[in-house]
């Protein structure tokens, strides 16, 4: 039987996100799509599939169809290349068997990579708005991830892949101000570009710690993923530097990556294996920041590459909205975000840097306990629920645009808090 204009009015727009990554281990997206559901969306998720995970399945209200493509950590540039391709095609060919019933009336994009674009365009063909989120900017994690020093050719094309990907969207997401203004540099309309930070859903925080007094540790933590710019090995060389000043010094690693085999022989080779503990495997976020509790201080170490002078780590805004002292590189988008009286700042890529850091909040609690607070204050205008709102509100126009003439009405709680 036909549906009636009353049933298309009724039914809730549909959802449907492309993600070359592993769903929901990739925070940020999981983030999003349970924002999404909470707005009254009916979502679903294209993404990569993990060994032992299954093909489709209903993730917190999300349907999540994974495709057989595994992504390679470390692999050469044409590999990489290839498993992108390989993924939008996949991702292509499901959108349009998706687009030949329950037409989505929004698709989400996630980058890397920006072409992933295309595996949108017939559901575009058929009337559905394209929103393209970018995680990280390409030209940047090239140069980052395989030490691109022709500057030019390669350079230049994935700028202009950014630009006409993004100019082709109906709307740009990014994590924050500096990449928003990096993008409009390039020539995508800035007005164009809305904030989503990569802030912590603040429902998945575990129960605050009950203390039984001082700690019998000086507990340092790392969390997330484990790439060669990302420091961890940097980490470890603080770790043996403050060893004899500090101790009770344990380092905690929850990561994956291909950065972690070069990690552990560096562990080896300074002679902490007593003193470093390495979780290598995927846990639930929920289950991260659990472990992650209660730590003594945590640590982002990226080191100084071009990406770097943008970024924001998420872990960074974590470990402020769970009260514990952060220890970042001085660079320049952290900087933006964060002053000295509320993060501990070290010179990029200097271990005796970061091990003088270390040891100021070691030797002085009341202190690192103090620029906690002052992070968390400044992390109230960082906070989830304004993110959320932004989000939710740039789905929903899209939406309404898309179906313009079926009365769409939006839920009473659109984000959530």
């Amino acid at each position: 039987m036909a549906r009636t204009k009353t049933d298309r009015t009724m039914r809730a727009p549909r959802l449907l996100m492309l993600l070359h990554d592993y769903f929901p281990e990739e925070p940020r997206v999981a983030t999003e799509a349970r924002a999404a559901t909470a707005a009254g969306f009916d979502l679903t998720v294209v993404a990569l599939r993990g060994p032992g995970e299954k093909s489709e399945e209903i993730v917190d209200g999300a349907r999540v169809v994974r495709l057989p493509v595994r992504h390679e950590h470390g692999g050469a540039k044409f590999s990489l290349l290839g498993e992108y391709l390989r993924f939008t095609v996949l991702a292509a060919v499901h959108a349009v068997r998706i687009a030949r019933g329950a037409r989505p009336d929004v698709v989400h994009v996630h980058n890397p990579p920006d072409f992933l674009v295309v595996a949108a365009l017939l559901p575009r063909l058929l009337g559905a708005k394209v929103v393209l989120d970018f995680h990280d900017l390409t030209p940047d994690m090239f140069m980052m991830r395989f030490d691109n020093r022709d500057g030019g050719i390669i350079d230049n094309s994935l700028r202009l892949v950014e630009r006409l990907t993004a100019n082709a969207s109906d709307a740009v997401l990014t994590v924050h101000e500096p990449y928003r203004q990096a993008l409009g540099d390039n020539g995508v309309p800035i007005g164009k570009v809305s904030v989503v930070m990569n802030s912590l859903d603040e429902t998945i925080l575990p129960a605050p710690l009950v203390s039984d007094g001082a700690p019998d540790s000086f507990r340092i933590v790392y969390h997330g993923t484990a790439t060669p710019h990302y420091g961890v090995e940097l980490i470890v060389d603080a770790v043996a530097l403050v060893r004899p000043q500090i101790p009770s010094v344990r380092f905690d690693v929850y990561a994956m990556g291909d950065a972690l085999p070069d990690v552990a022989a560096r562990v080896r080779a300074h002679g902490l294996d007593d003193r470093v503990s390495i979780v290598p495997r995927f846990l639930p976020h929920e289950e991260v920041l659990r472990r992650v509790q209660g730590a003594s201080v945590g640590v982002a170490a990226n080191l100084p590459t071009r990406l770097s002078q943008y970024a924001l780590p998420t872990k960074i805004l974590e470990y402020v909205a769970m009260g514990i002292p952060a220890v970042a590189p001085r660079l320049p988008t952290i900087r933006e975000h964060f002053s000295d009286e509320e993060v501990w700042f070290f010179e990029p890529g200097d271990a005796e840097s970061l091990a003088a850091a270390l040891v100021a909040v070691s030797a002085d609690p009341e202190a690192a306990a103090r620029r906690a607070e002052n992070a968390r204050s400044r992390y109230e205008a960082y906070r989830w629920p304004h993110s959320a709102r932004t989000y939710t509100d740039v789905l929903w126009r899209l939406a309404e645009k898309r179906r313009r003439g079926l009365a769409v009405q939006r839920p009473t709680a659109a984000a959530s808090s």
